[in-house]
């Protein structure tokens, strides 16, 4: 993936994460971004909080990520923003140890290079974030960490 290629990913990303924050309310009159696992910090993700309170985790959004995009197996897709020009975001839950990280990483980025995708680089800050970024029919970036007790939140960012 090309320099120019990159920065145009990562703009898309803050450009998006830049909407979220003035997103609506919720029935409780809460701020669904702030309040959404998503938006939870890395230490606050590390005390294994409550699932209860990671949000709803049932739900079952009307966005669905491409077709030739493959998603870890055993996750759950709780959460789907977008589309952000060509970027689509996508949230799933998946049980599994939070304090190895890199390999639901790699078991995400395995699915998609089986797939056909390119892994470029992975990265990970230990206890906190695992990332990977992938180039093939989309750019895929895929960031994991602790959602709550027992479970990882996997994000991907789709362009």
């Amino acid at each position: 993936m090309n320099i120019k290629r990159l920065i145009a990913m990562a703009s898309v990303t803050v450009a998006a994460a830049a909407s979220l924050a003035g997103c609506g309310e919720s029935s409780t009159g809460a701020d669904p971004v702030s309040t959404a696992p998503e938006a939870a910090s890395p230490a606050a993700a590390g005390n294994g909080i409550a699932c209860s309170q990671a949000g709803d985790l049932t739900a079952t959004p009307d966005l669905k990520p491409p077709a030739d995009v493959p998603m870890v197996p055993g996750g759950q897709i709780y959460l789907a923003k977008g589309p952000f020009g060509k970027t689509e975001l996508f949230f799933l839950w998946k049980d599994a140890d939070p304090t190895n990280l890199d390999a639901v990483r790699d078991e995400a980025a395995d699915v998609l290079a089986k797939a056909g995708y390119t892994i470029e680089r992975k990265d990970q800050e230990e206890g906190s974030e695992a990332e990977a970024h992938l180039s093939g029919p989309h750019d895929v970036a895929i960031q994991v960490i602790q959602l709550c007790e027992g479970k990882v939140r996997i994000k991907y960012n789709i362009s």
